[in-house]
Formats: C-alpha cells, structure tokens, sequence
C-alpha cells in the first residue's frame, strides 16, 4: 500500500472506532483482557505443505478491545503467510472473533503461536503448535547420535583399563 491509502485507511478505522463508541469513549477506553487460542487443520508435516492455522480471539475483559491486530509469530524466513495479520475493529466484551491465516510450510520446522494486542489491551499469546520436521530427518540425527553414544561409552571403557 502507497503512503496515501495507509493514511486514508487510518483515518476510517479512527472514525469507525469513533462511530461505534457512540460518543461514549470513557467506557471503551477502559483496560480490558484478550484470549487467544491457535489450532491448525491439514497435513503440514512436509516442505511445500499448505495447511491453515485459526486463531480465535476472545475479549474476557469486560469493556470493547478496539482496533486488535492478530497476527502469527516465530514464522520461519522459508515460509508463507497469508495474510500477514488481521485486524479486528470492536471486538465486545464475551465475544470471540476467528481469524484464518493460510501458511506455505518451508523446509524448516518450527513451534508457531498467534499474538493479538488491541489499542485498550496488553499482548496475549496463545497455545504452542510445534511443526515437525521430517521423519527422514529425525531418523538420521537418532543414528548419528546413537554412532555417537556408543564410540562414548566405547572410549570410557578403554580409559577405565
């Protein structure tokens, strides 16, 4: 996005903000609590895997979370994300809103989780979700290790003698 759409798009979402206050900003400015959680649906075990994550955001302060942004953390530099974040305008207090991101998986693994802050709420972060490497690749490093683990304990018995 150009400079000028930035601006202009900051301006509506002030004055949307302003709009669904009703005047009444004493109250939704007030501190309120936010609850994210992360769970993932199809294969995402492999390289080239595109798989999508949900994240639920829930306000169980007990004022409106204005202008949230969702977004996923501890992406790899090899991986997709579409979008990037999300954002939630008014978000009232008991409600959950879910947001869907769509994830292109790099050859490296990875453990994800979702952060979302909102203007009147500190940053929450959800659940953990580890994405796997390749059982080739766990595989290798448990022979590597056990080669390792025997020539050890091969060396310590001759030390001993």
């Amino acid at each position: 996005m150009r400079k000028k759409q930035r601006i202009v798009v900051c301006m509506l979402l002030m004055a949307v903000g302003f709009i669904a206050l009703g005047g009444n900003t004493a109250v939704a400015l007030s501190e309120t609590n936010l609850f994210v959680t992360l769970d993932t649906a199809w294969e995402h075990a492999h390289a080239g895997d595109t798989f999508v994550v949900r994240a639920d955001v829930k306000n169980i302060g007990a004022h409106p979370a204005l202008i949230t942004w969702v977004r996923l953390d501890n992406i790899p530099e090899d991986w997709g994300v579409q979008p990037r974040h999300q954002l939630i305008l008014l978000l009232p207090a008991g409600q959950t809103k879910v947001k869907f991101f769509v994830v292109e998986r790099g050859p490296t693994d990875a453990t994800i989780y979702a952060t979302a802050q909102a203007y009147n709420a500190p940053v929450v972060q959800s659940n953990r979700i580890a994405i796997p490497i390749s059982l080739w690749v766990v595989g290798g490093l448990s022979v590597v290790c056990g080669v390792m683990l025997v020539r050890e304990v091969n060396i310590r018995k001759k030390q001993e003698k």
